[in-house]
């Protein structure tokens, strides 16, 4: 399917569903217009997908923007898919300068070790314990220096981490959001937490690296008696060791699998860093606006503030991220990723939703802030028919309980295939 015959599709899918219709509509537009009778603020369209035609299923108000809570991480991944590819890869690197000296095993100079924004760098137990083992563990960047016959370090361990900004946190955050997102930064291991529990934040998460660091080289033999400090890896320099994390379809799946908030906004400073020359939130916001916007995915009246969804300033319409499921859904070479980042029932974030028969045919990202419930993915029926679906729950007194449950009877009515011949 075209772009342009999606967006042709989603123009149609603008017609309102009037609450007072519901008696003929089908069981799927009845299920949606009884919850937003009572809960006006709410967004929602769902399409079906037959080849290259798109029916319309349901929509309730699908191009007022709502806030998408974590249903913002769609967005994230595709833009980082889109800006990036899906095999880049983060390249953390230990290097000393060109006036160091290696004599008898010891090198005397400092060690630069530079942070490329890797979100999965991290100690190997807490790779295993909490990132699926898919982490960038410290110790490659420590083995490689003993093979170059390193013993001893007489010198500094100098953290890097200026390919970002300074800013630890995600922009428009209300002050407690730091609750749900360790600091960001351009070095960090273990997402920042202090240790190998997700227990307590690092204050000065590059130096915690830089001791990280220290502590591997010892455990393999090599002395470091020396600080370790912040600084910047000098333009001219001689490379020790190189760690690549795993390709970004890999990081996007531990980003939407969990909805971690750390990676999604480490994700879009990298953005900024590797494909707007700028490693802060706001460059890295205003690519993935532009990517997704330049593809007709998102309109003007959408609003992407941060990575992670936190932001109570982030704005997305129900026909947007349809738009942007239906172009993953067709354009494989980003769009399998992201489709493939998404939990399916029973898993991750839907560990205690759709348990049933339903749970393999579901894929969805889930969102909630106070005052957003959301819901957004794929489902396919019973006979193999897909469906394409967002809801945007939104409102001050709203109550979650009601809004998942109208959420669950949608997608569950959607895998019964009670519409595959609507």
């Amino acid at each position: 399917m075209k772009i342009d015959q999606i967006v042709v599709a989603l123009g149609l899918a603008a017609l309102m569903l009037a609450p007072a219709s519901a008696a003929g509509a089908n069981r799927i537009e009845t299920t949606l217009s009884r919850y937003a009778a009572a809960n006006p603020e709410t967004g929602a369209l769902v399409l079906r997908l037959d080849g290259t035609a798109v029916t319309q299923i349901a929509s309730y108000k699908p191009d007022s923007p709502r806030i998408p809570a974590s249903t913002m991480k769609l967005a994230t991944g595709a833009g980082s898919l889109l800006s990036l590819g899906s095999d880049f890869r983060f390249s953390t690197r230990v290097y000393t300068n060109t006036g160091a000296s290696l004599r008898g095993g010891v090198l005397r100079g400092p060690v630069y070790l530079q942070g490329s924004g890797d979100p999965l760098l991290a100690t190997g137990r807490y790779s295993k314990t909490h990132l699926g083992g898919r982490g960038t563990t410290v110790v490659k960047l420590a083995r490689p220096l003993r093979r170059h016959g390193i013993r001893r370090i007489k010198g500094p361990i100098v953290a890097d981490e200026t390919v970002f900004d300074r800013r630890r946190t995600g922009l428009r955050w209300l002050s407690h959001y730091t609750l749900y997102s360790p600091p960001l930064g351009g070095l960090v291991t273990n997402q920042a937490y202090a240790g190998n529990a997700q227990v307590r934040y690092s204050s000065q998460p590059a130096l915690a690296s830089g001791v990280r660091l220290r502590t591997s080289l010892r455990a393999i033999g090599v002395a470091t008696p020396g600080k370790v400090r912040h600084g910047r890896t000098p333009r001219k320099a001689r490379l020790l060791a190189n760690a690549k994390s795993a390709p970004l379809r890999v990081i996007v799946q531990n980003m939407n699998k969990s909805s971690d908030n750390h990676i999604a906004e480490t994700l879009t400073k990298s953005v900024g860093a590797y494909a707007a020359g700028s490693g802060s939130s706001a460059a890295g916001a205003t690519q993935i606006a532009s990517a997704l916007s330049r593809r007709g995915m998102i309109t003007s009246r959408d609003r992407i503030a941060d990575g992670s969804g936190l932001s109570r300033a982030n704005r997305l319409s129900a026909s947007s991220l349809v738009r942007l499921l239906t172009q993953a859904e067709n354009e494989p070479g980003w769009g399998k990723a992201l489709i493939a980042s998404l939990p399916r029932g029973g898993e991750g974030t839907l560990t205690r939703r759709f348990r049933g028969s339903s749970g393999p045919r579901v894929r969805a990202k889930t969102g909630y802030i106070n005052g957003a419930s959301t819901l957004a993915g794929r489902v396919v029926s019973k006979r193999g028919k897909v469906y394409i679906f967002a809801i945007l729950m939104n409102g001050g007194a709203l109550n979650l309980t009601d809004a998942r449950s109208t959420q669950d009877r949608v997608v569950a009515l959607l895998a019964a295939g009670v519409a595959d011949s609507a």
